[in-house]
């Protein structure tokens, strides 16, 4: 159950009117009372720097703890950053939020792009099982669903044996301003994961949208459709209302197919 707006505005009062937002937004969707965990997966890589200096970070890590607020009742969100390598690092709480993004990234040096890393931290981290490969047996290969594999190398996968559903699914935003160290690795990644109850919410930032964050949006060969991607050009540029407007989109249909497909309950 969702923490109440009383109890956010006694513990973080400069973040109960985004929680009244988020409120708004997930009852017009038919979502409010649902469960979720909140993560948010940040790139460190040396590009990123200024957004950190600067607090931009922090705000959105902020905005999206107000959110969490709506969805899960733990009072945290979960703190991952991919450089070189992906990493999580702690806990975003209500009671200490301020802060809280140096605090976690300090003495951590930025590195390049890990995309496939942070996918497959964030899975390991809450405990979801690696998937099933499936063994190709000759002829034309077949991605899923007997579809045409449209992604050169990469290997199917299907959902673990005995798998038990969730009892809520994970919400990973996934903030970057940048392509990854490896594309096929990350698309093997994405795929992989694809078995675990994850939603990721891709966002951008920078002057141009990443053609590579939409081919993952629309890659075919996963299980399930895990992912949609948003270009919000600069962190602070979207509303309150846009930014929760953009994070929900496509989120509610994600947890209608996990739910068809046994992996939440």
């Amino acid at each position: 159950m969702p923490i109440s707006l009383d109890k956010v505005e006694s513990t973080a009062p400069g973040l109960v009117s985004l929680a009244k937002t988020a409120k708004v937004s997930l009852e017009k969707r038919n979502l409010f009372g649902s469960r979720a965990k909140v993560a948010v997966v940040m790139d460190f890589s040396g590009s990123m720097s200024r957004e950190y200096s600067s607090g931009r970070v922090q705000n959105l890590t902020e905005r999206i703890l107000a959110l969490a607020t709506q969805l899960d009742d733990d009072g945290a969100i979960d703190f991952f950053v991919f450089d070189s390598s992906a990493a999580y690092l702690g806990e975003v709480p209500l009671d200490n939020y301020a802060g809280a993004v140096t605090r976690l990234t300090q003495g951590r040096r930025m590195g390049t792009t890990d995309y496939a890393g942070a996918f497959r931290a964030v899975r390991d981290h809450f405990g979801f099982a690696p998937p099933k490969l499936v063994q190709q047996t000759g002829g034309e290969k077949k991605g899923l669903f007997g579809r045409k594999k449209k992604v050169e190398g990469a290997v199917d996968v299907a959902l673990p044996d005995g798998l038990r559903p969730a009892n809520e699914p994970v919400f990973a935003i996934f903030l970057t301003d940048g392509a990854p160290n490896s594309k096929p690795q990350a698309v093997q990644a994405l795929i992989e994961v694809s078995t675990a109850p994850i939603f990721w919410k891709f966002l951008s930032i920078g002057a141009e949208s990443f053609d590579f964050l939409q081919k993952l949006d629309d890659l075919e060969e996963r299980v399930i459709d895990n992912a949609d991607y948003k270009p919000i050009g600069s962190i602070d540029a979207l509303s309150d209302e846009a930014l929760i407007e953009a994070l929900l989109d496509e989120y509610g249909e994600y947890v209608a197919e996990a739910r068809r497909l046994g992996m939440v309950v």
